[in-house]
């Protein structure tokens, strides 16, 4: 057991969920501007969609990228579909697959999801050099593989 007080303000942890917790405000207000407001998993989904529609992509793609359970991926898919930002178009070869397919409301939330992306990236880089953002981007991802590497320790 921790005898110690924990300072929260060197807590590297506490930090990025505060900051988890802004970026979501900020998705929030800006979606509440515009009367919608859809989840930033179906953002990314639309996104990685956008990004390979010369690809045939399916369910199971979604879970390897995004690293959710094929349950959390049905749901998401699921609304999505009901929402007609996707459909599901069966495969020729193999009618059990179904392809996954934006729709011209897809793209247009694709577009509106890239432009809060690119504002909200572009004020949080504000005040930084670009090396202070390399240097930050690196550490990023030392402490990302130092995370992984201890889910890996906590699976064995």
């Amino acid at each position: 057991m921790l005898m110690h007080k924990m300072d929260w303000s060197k807590n590297i942890g506490h930090k990025t969920r505060v900051m988890h917790n802004y970026i979501d405000k900020y998705f929030h207000t800006s979606w509440e501007k515009k009367g919608i407001e859809p989840t930033r998993m179906q953002c990314a989904t639309l996104h990685y969609l956008r990004a390979n529609q010369e690809k045939e992509v399916f369910q199971k793609d979604l879970e390897a990228t995004f690293s959710i359970s094929g349950a959390t991926a049905t749901n998401i898919l699921k609304v999505m579909e009901k929402d007609d930002l996707i459909r599901r178009e069966p495969v020729p070869t193999d009618a059990r697959l179904k392809k996954l397919v934006l729709t011209e409301k897809g793209i247009a939330f694709d577009d509106a999801a890239r432009e809060n992306i690119v504002r909200l990236e572009e004020g949080m880089k504000k005040g930084f050099t670009e090396e202070e953002l390399t240097i930050f981007r690196e550490y990023l991802d030392r402490m990302t593989q130092n995370i992984v590497d201890l889910v890996e320790e906590n699976t064995k």
